[in-house]
């Protein structure tokens, strides 16, 4: 009996994010630097930005230079595991890069070989799956090409989060805010990262953060 196709998305499966919203809703992202602070008085900087990997098979990666108070500069190189990651932490630290449309063909097509994948990323101290969409997209219906159901999407993702430990990070269709969210995310690790490396401790203020 053939399966019943599913209605179409009300939803863009596009591999490419859109540039902006039609109507600009959103803030622009901090010009300032992440600020530190030891006894009341900042130490900023004596800390250094990340210089982020990106992986040379990435056919469309995220442009960082847009984000010069948080990323000191990209680049391009083979990384044994994922999309991105930050030079000084590549067998720390990876993120994990997928469209939606992405997302999608790899939980029918390719799951044997994606959980593969993601048993290797479960093995760096910090990791995270960087999901090109909301939630919303997420659960919303796809289109008449796809038998994929947003519950089943949705389940997978939190079952793969309870099992192998990896936070699903969902961002946006718009690859402005979703370049900001990547650029936050890896500026934040590595600060923590090297200030409890050479002796800080692990925090960005006192009795804050």
């Amino acid at each position: 009996m053939p399966r019943k196709k599913l209605p179409k998305v009300p939803v863009c499966l596009e591999d490419e994010l859109e540039e902006s919203p039609q109507q600009s809703y959103f803030v622009s992202p901090p010009s300032k630097r992440l600020i530190v602070k030891r006894a009341g008085r900042s130490i900023t900087r004596q800390i250094p930005k990340p210089i982020v990997l990106i992986d040379s098979r990435e056919k469309t990666p995220f442009d960082f230079s847009k984000f010069p108070n948080w990323i000191a500069e990209e680049k391009r190189q083979k990384l044994n595991v994922g999309d991105y990651s930050i030079e000084g932490m590549e067998d720390l630290l990876v993120l994990e890069r997928k469209t939606l449309t992405d997302l999608i063909t790899t939980l029918m097509q390719q799951r044997n070989r994606f959980f593969k994948l993601c048993e290797k990323l479960s093995q760096y101290r910090w990791r995270a799956l960087f999901v090109e969409a909301s939630y919303e997209d997420v659960k919303s219906t796809y289109d008449e090409y796809t038998f994929a159901h947003p519950n089943a999407v949705s389940g997978t993702l939190d079952a793969l989060e309870a099992r192998f430990g990896i936070p699903v990070i969902y961002t946006s269709r718009y690859r402005a805010l979703a370049e900001e969210k990547a650029a936050s995310w890896i500026s934040k690790h590595f600060t923590y990262w090297y200030l409890e490396k050479n002796g800080f401790g692990r925090v960005l203020q006192e009795d804050d953060l």
